[in-house]
């Protein structure tokens, strides 16, 4: 028990031969972590075209004269007391990766003045089309998520 273990003369091989059993084709454990890089950027490109496809999918532009239609009253119940009150609204997709935000928007205006002009403030259509004379234009905008149906059917055209 008193005895103390003495240093070995050992040295390390330096220059040692692998075993004949141990597995010489697997790449290195830094091209493994390289590989797993690309499959991270793979997916953040993913979700970043997932985003851009979807963003301002939905446009809905309302339109209305001052004074006479009111835009606190969308998203409420229509009555006999407020039925002349609301203002027009019309929808449209936005989907892709490339934008056409104006062009739609533009178009949208275009039919919820016709549709607002058709009965009542005859002649207007082109006033309203401009935001001139008192009239009005309110553009939402909303994001559609991947899972929604309108996604699918935008990117699938071809399938539906």
């Amino acid at each position: 028990m008193g005895e103390e273990a003495a240093p070995s003369d050992a040295k390390p091989e330096a220059d040692a031969v692998p075993a004949a059993d141990a597995d010489t084709k697997s790449p290195p454990a830094e091209a493994k972590r390289g590989g797993s890089r690309w499959w991270y950027l793979l997916l953040v490109v993913l979700v970043v075209e997932f985003y851009v496809y979807g963003r301002h999918g939905e446009i809905q532009v309302c339109v209305g004269k001052q004074g006479q239609h009111d835009f606190a009253l969308l998203g409420q119940e229509r009555d006999d007391s407020n039925r002349w009150k609301f203002p027009r609204c019309e929808a449209r997709e936005n989907l892709g990766l490339r934008s056409n935000f104006d062009e739609l928007v533009e178009d949208a205006a275009k039919s919820a003045c016709r549709g607002q002009t058709m009965l009542r403030n005859r002649g207007e259509g082109p006033a309203c089309v401009a935001q001139e004379d008192g009239w009005q234009r309110q553009v939402d905008t909303s994001f559609i998520p991947p899972w929604d149906n309108r996604y699918y059917e935008h990117l699938l055209w071809f399938l539906f």
